[in-house]
């Protein structure tokens, strides 16, 4: 599978830097930093994900290539977003685009060290909508490279869908979780959160490559659907690895800052099991340790006994277990072809990473 992994990336990595949309993008580093993160390579997930559900299908994988590279686009920009929204420093161990263009801000003009962190964020901003709207194209280009031109618009449409309304919901509602008193946030919540941020993008993927294997503008179709429901629960359980890996992590592996979440008090599952789990007076301890500027690895060693002796550690892993094997149920349901094993280790390898 991970060779078929690497394969399907080497083929969504040229399309990307050999497409001709960010050409015109003005001023010139503004063009280089639209390319930047989809050129930064990277598994490729959503891509393959895509790919292999139309393979599964008997479909043409080569007439997804366009559906697939919008997808892997459509998630690039959502990365950068959330990037300002976090003030993450790192994404897959280089700058993040506001970050690197703060800098490049900071040495290049004469502003200061205020003006420099508000261009970083407009123009991380503006490259972000650029990057959407590459994605957008893309879809529209699949009718000049395979696909009808019903089809292409109808997986347009379902992209906006799913992605612009579902997906940005869930990034709202994260994003206010953090305001909110924590008591009166459930885990249930937080998993529909999870479905929309998460699992809405993962669910396109699905969907569009059944589609164009069926040729049909039909998502409500059975075996539509049904492959977006595998994604969905398959999205989930990532994003609870995610979660893991932000506490758990090995930085180096993980090319992010570990306990992020940490520093940004937001309410994940992993953290709500735990101070519901703990007596008060940890409960207060770990409050402490919330919102900090820094983490050392004793404060982040502290942190992880806690979630561990509580239970809550292992309660977000049996939950990633169940909804992984929930996934697979669906799978099983489908023709046993290399596709369908190239799915199944796929979701294994979403509840076994370690980056």
């Amino acid at each position: 599978m991970l060779n078929e992994l690497k394969n399907v990336a080497s083929r969504i990595n040229d399309l990307i830097v050999n497409d001709d949309f960010p050409a015109t993008v003005e001023p010139q580093y503004l063009r280089a930093t639209v390319m930047d993160y989809p050129s930064r390579g990277g598994k490729r997930l959503r891509p393959a994900l895509l790919l292999w559900c139309c393979g599964l299908l008997g479909g043409n994988i080569d007439t997804a290539l366009y559906p697939a590279m919008a997808a892997e686009l459509f998630h690039n920009w959502t990365l950068v977003h959330d990037d300002i929204i976090d003030e993450d420093r790192m994404r897959r161990g280089q700058l993040t685009t506001h970050e690197s263009l703060r800098l490049f801000a900071r040495d290049t003009f004469d502003g200061g060290d205020l003006a420099a962190d508000k261009f970083g964020q407009n123009f991380a901003i503006l490259a972000g909508d650029i990057q959407q709207g590459w994605a957008l194209n893309t879809i529209l280009k699949s009718a000049q490279h395979g696909l009808s031109t019903e089809l292409s618009l109808a997986l347009g449409q379902r992209l906006l869908k799913l992605g612009s309304c579902q997906l940005i919901s869930g990034e709202a509602l994260d994003v206010e979780f953090p305001m909110r008193n924590w008591q009166n946030i459930s885990c249930e919540e937080v998993l529909h959160m999870l479905e929309l941020k998460t699992g809405a993008l993962l669910r396109f993927c699905a969907e569009a490559g059944a589609a164009i294997a069926l040729n049909t503008c039909d998502f409500e179709r059975k075996e539509v659907k049904m492959l977006g429901d595998f994604a969905a629960a398959a999205g989930i359980a990532f994003q609870l690895r995610d979660d893991w890996l932000g506490i758990f992590g090995d930085f180096d592996k993980l090319g992010k800052e570990i306990a992020s979440d940490l520093a940004s008090e937001k309410p994940t599952i992993l953290l709500l099991k735990t101070f519901e789990n703990l007596k008060p007076e940890l409960q207060l301890h770990l409050a402490g340790m919330l919102g900090l500027d820094e983490y050392d690895k004793d404060i982040i060693k502290q942190v992880q006994t806690l979630m561990r002796e509580c239970g809550s550690e292992a309660y977000v892993r049996e939950k990633a277990e169940k909804l992984t094997e929930q996934a697979k149920e669906i799978l099983h349901q489908f023709p046993d072809n290399k596709y369908r094993s190239f799915l199944l280790e796929l979701t294994s390898f979403l509840i076994n990473r370690e980056q």
